[in-house]
């Protein structure tokens, strides 16, 4: 599922209008019920009801967007503040022979966490794998 259509629908959603949530988005008002509708396709089902003046969720519509909007809002998030330059948290990806890792780089880089140092390990048995 395209993550463009969610985000679109969201919007939608939340304006309660097509041409509203277009203004929100940057795209045109059939742009927004283009992507709508290729959704809706995809799902098998209705998502809003059209009105006079705006749009109605369905029940589906309802659903689909209490479920998928909190963690489109995380993934706005995470791209908007998450990855900048001034953000406090690093991650550091340590990978290398796992008799070395666990038992002397692992524990000398706990106290970095508390510094803000995300850490993951990767424990391989090849060098291929370790370089992949």
């Amino acid at each position: 599922m395209d993550l463009a259509l969610l985000r679109t629908f969201v919007t939608v959603h939340r304006a309660g209008s097509f041409t509203r949530a277009a203004a929100l988005l940057g795209l045109s008002q059939p742009a927004v019920t283009g992507q709508i509708r290729t959704l809706e396709r995809q799902l098998g089902r209705p998502l809003f009801l059209r009105q006079a003046r705006g749009v109605t969720p369905t029940t589906i519509g309802d659903e689909l967007a209490h479920r998928a909007a909190p963690h489109l809002d995380a993934l706005v998030e995470i791209t908007e503040t998450g990855l900048d330059d001034e953000s406090g948290v690093r991650t550091l990806h340590l990978a290398g022979p796992p008799e070395f890792t666990s038992v002397r780089a692992l524990p000398a880089l706990t106290p970095l966490i508390s510094q803000g140092l995300a850490l993951r390990a990767s424990f391989f048995t090849n060098a291929e794998e370790t370089l992949d």
